[in-house]
């Protein structure tokens, strides 16, 4: 529990200080996480270190990252991620047609799943108010998570999908879902993100529901893969996808959101 925690006080520090740098460098932490992701995935589906496999799950995310670098830096537009993401669907559709059926969903997961979400971290960051917003993304991702495992230690007593997630249950969703609700409306408030009291609410318990299913889809990786973490670079947390799977999906939501609020 001590490395536990002295790993998410350094992680945040380090968060906080690249979110205060700029656009940059969350771009570069960004890319950073994605060949972490990739590489995890590749362990899990059993590529080799030489295998043309793991190099496809790196590159396709690093590639959906760049293009959203080029977007927030308005050096160009959505059509330049758009044009990644389909030339990376190519060599996907060939590993699906060769009957590697199991290798090609990986393929998804680093490309349009790991990439197209942490791309929109550095467009989030280049918004008016990006900081903030990347703020209530992480601040009500990681309430929400902690609320639930809270409610599912302390009151959970029926799973939620117990052959995927056996520590999951219903009441720990529930506590997920105030605890999401909770964090939006505070965080709202704090940096007055121009959101009505009664959409941030519901913000929150939108984030919260697809955070647990992001949560969920990797562990139905893990699960396949027969492993209990994605990866052990991060000490007392497991891997970067063990990190960032709740998260992912709440950043391409908050994202929009942004757009929503500032027309």
């Amino acid at each position: 529990m001590t490395i536990r925690i002295f790993t998410a006080v350094i992680g945040i520090s380090a968060l906080i200080a690249v979110l205060l740098i700029g656009t940059s460098a969350v771009a570069a932490l960004m890319m950073a996480l994605a060949v972490a992701s990739g590489w995890e995935l590749a362990d899990m589906v059993r590529a080799r270190r030489t295998c043309p496999l793991r190099w496809f799950l790196l590159a396709w995310p690093i590639s959906l990252i760049a293009a959203g670098w080029l977007i927030a830096e308005d050096v160009t537009g959505w059509w330049v991620m758009l044009a990644a993401f389909l030339v990376g669907t190519v060599p996907a559709i060939g590993i699906l047609l060769t009957g590697r059926r199991t290798a090609f969903v990986y393929a998804i997961a680093a490309g349009p799943y790991v990439g197209i979400a942490l791309a929109h971290t550095p467009i989030l960051r280049s918004v008016d108010g990006g900081v903030q917003w990347l703020a209530l993304a992480v601040i009500v991702t990681f309430a929400a998570d902690s609320a639930a495992m809270l409610a599912g230690l302390t009151v959970g007593r029926h799973k939620l999908f117990p052959r995927i997630s056996p520590k999951k249950t219903w009441e720990g969703v529930a506590g997920g879902l105030i605890g999401g609700a909770t964090a939006a409306l505070v965080v709202d408030t704090m940096f007055d993100l121009e959101i009505a009291s009664a959409m941030a609410i519901v913000l929150g318990v939108v984030m919260a529901v697809t955070g647990t299913l992001g949560d969920l889809g990797e562990s139905a990786f893990k699960r396949h893969a027969g492993v209990k973490e994605s990866g052990f670079l991060v000490p007392g947390h497991g891997g970067v996808l063990d990190r960032l799977d709740s998260l992912m999906p709440n950043l391409i939501i908050v994202y929009w959101v942004s757009e929503w609020s500032a027309t």
